[in-house]
């Protein structure tokens, strides 16, 4: 399996735990911080595999541009999601706030698929 595959799964892995963190929201089920925490670490080692695919692959290895779309898709919803749930909505997290940063998160990852396979 190649780098950028292996990124895809690591990015597919936490937005599953994304979209269980959105559903306990809705809900209004509390849950420990951690799980906010593992999500976001997730996100970021997928990030940063991504990165390190796309960037040290040398100039013989021909990746297609939406892998770098996807690379702006995922890094915008990283920093949204730092930004919204990190600082500013710590404790009551608000609904628009949680669908935009899985929205552009799911559309980074579909993306990010086709570039991959």
């Amino acid at each position: 399996m190649v780098l950028i595959q292996w990124a895809f799964w690591v990015l597919a892995a936490a937005a599953a735990g994304g979209l269980f963190l959105g559903l306990l929201s809705k809900r209004k089920v509390r849950y420990p911080s951690w799980f906010g925490l593992g999500h976001g670490g997730l996100g970021l080692a997928g990030l940063m595999t991504l990165v390190y695919a796309l960037y040290t692959a040398g100039p013989e290895a021909a990746f297609p541009q939406a892998a770098f779309w996807a690379l702006g898709l995922l890094g915008a919803a990283f920093l949204g999601g730092a930004l919204f749930f990190g600082i500013l909505f710590r404790q009551a997290k608000p609904w628009w706030a949680i669908v935009g940063h899985g929205g552009l998160a799911l559309a980074g990852v579909v993306v990010l698929f086709f570039a991959a396979y």
